[in-house]
């Protein structure tokens, strides 16, 4: 999986975006990348770019874990885009599992209602 992440601290907004086939280890790889940058701050909103991945191998348990292993502060307002209807159920999947533990995360169809959703 190409992954890539932007951190704006004008904007407090951390931008991700995956593509091509992603597998469980690549998802562990972006988070432990990017919860150990010194830019991130967990209080920044969180836009994620999910548009062009072709291929899903992420596993249910993959979705639980990192769904409990939250590194945003409770409250901050992420929002995933996502147009492949197995990747928004994924993505909406690991949301509601996150809602749990405060998280505030909305899967979008539409990068416009995405970037609204998040008052950017």
């Amino acid at each position: 999986m190409p992954g890539s992440y932007e951190i704006d601290p004008q904007r407090r907004l951390v931008t991700s975006r995956i593509w091509g086939a992603v597998t469980d280890s690549e998802i562990l790889e972006h988070n432990r990348t990017l919860r150990t940058d010194p830019k991130f701050d967990p209080t920044y909103q969180q836009l994620v770019d999910m548009t062009a991945i072709t291929s899903i191998g992420v596993s249910t348990s993959m979705i639980n874990e990192t769904s409990l292993d939250q590194f945003f502060e409770p409250g901050t307002r992420r929002a995933f885009i996502a147009t492949d209807d197995a990747v928004f159920g994924m993505a909406r999947m690991f949301a509601l599992r996150a809602e749990g533990l405060g998280q505030t995360i909305q899967v979008f169809r539409d990068s416009r209602q995405a970037r609204e959703g998040l008052g950017i």
